[in-house]
C-alpha cells in the first residue's frame, strides 16, 4: 500500500465519522412546540409528565408522548414536519432520526386517540418514504402531505387529505394500509374508515362543505353523512353508528303502541325530578362520610353493561345530580340546578368522565372507563 493510499483512507475514514457525528442521540431535541394552548403535557419515555405552559415549554424528545386536556399543540420537527393536535388527543413519536444521508433519515409517528393533522415537510433531510404514520386500525404512507386522522377510543379511524392552502388543489397522496387491504387518497378532502386492522378501508369518498377548522372529534359522534353513506354501502354499519339527536324523525311517532308496563314502573324519568331539593350546603357529617369512601366512586351497573361511578340513578344527594337514561335514544343524562343549571347528554355507550367543582364540594362522574371524553364544570360564587 503506497503512502498516497494510507492517507487517502485516513481522510475517507475520518470524513465518514464527521457525518456520523450529526445523526441525533436519543437525549437530543427533535423538535419544539411552536404553538399551545389550554391543558397539554408531554410523558417522556422515563414516565415523567412535563406541563407544557406559557412559563415551560419543553423540547420533543424521541420516544415522547404528546397529550391534551382541554388543550391544543402545534409541534414542528427539524424537518419542518408539524404535527398539530387538538383537545383530548394522544400521539406517540416512536422513532425520528436525521442522517446525512436523507434516503436514511427516518419517522415512525402513532396518532392513539382524538383529532391530530400532520403536514410533511419542506426540508431535504428526509425521504417521504420513510415516513411512517399509524393508527391502531392503519398504516398511512405519504407524499408530500397534509391530512387529519380522527381516532375514537376503539381505534376507528376517520383519515381526510387536506387541501394545498395555497392553491386549493390536491397536497399530495396517502395511501391507507393493513390486513384487510388499501386505498389511495388524492383529492381534497377525500376520505376513508377503517374500522379494523384486519377490515379494509372504505372506498374513498368526497367531504362536501368542510373546511379545515371544522375537522375536530366531533366526527367521532357525528360522521359526515357521506362517510355514514359509503359504510352503509359496505356493510360497516353498527349499533355503536347509532343517529344522533339530529337525524330523529319526529314524525313517525308510534309511542301508542308501547306497552310501557313490560318496563321498570319505578325507573326515574325528567318528571320524577324534585327542583326543591337541593341541598345548598353540605355539612360537615356529609363531607367525613365522602372522605371516608376510598374513591368516593361507587359503581353500578346499568341495563347496557355500562358502568357509572360516582353517582346513582335518579337523584343523588352527594352528588345533587339527577341521572336518566333514554333508552329509546340509547342516551344518559345528568342534570344539576345548585348555583346555575347544568345538563349534560351522552350517549350510553360512550365513556366519558364529568368533573363539577363548586363551592360545596367536587364530584367525579364516570361513564364507562371514563377515557373518552373529559368534562370539567367549574361554578364558585
Amino acid at each position: 500500500m503506497t503512502l498516497h493510499s494510507a492517507q487517502l483512507i485516513r481522510i475517507l475514514i475520518l470524513f465518514s465519522l464527521t457525518l456520523t457525528n450529526f445523526s441525533l442521540g436519543s437525549t437530543d431535541p427533535i423538535g419544539d412546540i411552536v404553538d399551545r394552548n389550554g391543558v397539554a403535557s408531554l410523558i417522556r419515555e422515563s414516565g415523567e409528565k412535563l406541563s407544557v405552559s406559557d412559563n415551560n415549554i419543553p423540547d420533543i424528545k424521541l420516544l415522547d408522548t404528546a397529550v391534551t386536556g382541554n388543550g391544543r399543540m402545534l409541534i414542528q420537527f427539524l424537518d419542518e414536519e408539524e404535527l398539530s393536535i387538538i383537545e383530548h388527543t394522544k400521539v406517540y413519536i416512536d422513532k425520528v432520526y436525521y442522517d446525512p444521508n436523507p434516503s436514511k433519515s427516518k419517522m415512525s409517528i402513532r396518532m392513539a386517540q382524538g383529532t391530530a393533522r400532520f403536514t410533511s415537510g419542506r426540508g431535504k433531510r428526509i425521504n417521504k418514504a420513510n415516513i411512517d404514520l399509524s393508527t391502531p386500525t392503519a398504516q398511512i404512507a405519504v407524499l408530500g402531505t397534509d391530512f387529519t386522522t380522527t381516532i375514537d377510543e376503539i381505534g376507528r379511524s376517520l383519515i381526510i387529505l387536506l387541501p394545498d392552502e395555497k392553491t386549493g388543489e390536491s397536497s399530495g397522496k396517502i395511501m391507507i394500509t393493513n390486513n384487510g387491504g388499501s386505498v389511495t387518497l388524492d383529492e381534497p378532502y377525500q376520505a376513508s374508515v377503517v374500522t379494523s386492522f384486519e377490515s379494509p378501508p372504505t372506498k374513498p369518498v368526497a367531504l362536501s362543505g368542510i373546511n379545515t377548522s371544522m375537522i375536530s372529534n366531533v366526527f367521532i359522534i357525528s360522521e359526515p353523512k357521506e362517510i355514514k353513506e359509503v359504510k352503509e354501502q359496505e356493510g360497516l354499519s353498527s349499533e355503536n353508528d347509532k343517529d344522533n339527536i339530529l337525524d330523529v324523525d319526529f314524525l313517525e311517532f308510534d309511542e301508542l303502541e308501547k306497552d310501557y308496563f313490560e318496563e321498570d314502573e319505578l325507573e326515574f324519568t325528567e318528571l320524577d325530578i324534585d327542583y326543591l331539593d337541593v341541598d345548598f350546603l353540605q355539612d360537615l357529617l356529609d363531607i367525613v362520610i365522602e372522605l371516608d369512601r376510598e374513591s368516593a366512586l361507587e359503581k353500578d351497573s346499568l341495563n347496557n353493561n355500562i358502568a357509572l361511578a360516582g353517582t346513582v340513578l335518579g337523584f343523588d344527594v352527594d352528588t345533587q345530580y339527577n341521572t336518566i337514561i333514554d333508552r329509546g335514544l340509547g342516551t344518559i343524562k345528568f342534570y344539576r340546578n345548585v348555583d346555575g343549571i347544568i345538563s349534560v347528554t351522552l350517549m350510553m355507550y360512550q365513556n366519558a368522565t364529568l368533573k363539577t367543582i363548586s363551592d360545596q364540594k367536587e364530584s367525579n362522574i364516570i361513564l364507562g372507563d371514563g377515557q373518552g371524553i373529559i368534562i370539567t364544570i367549574t361554578q364558585v360564587n
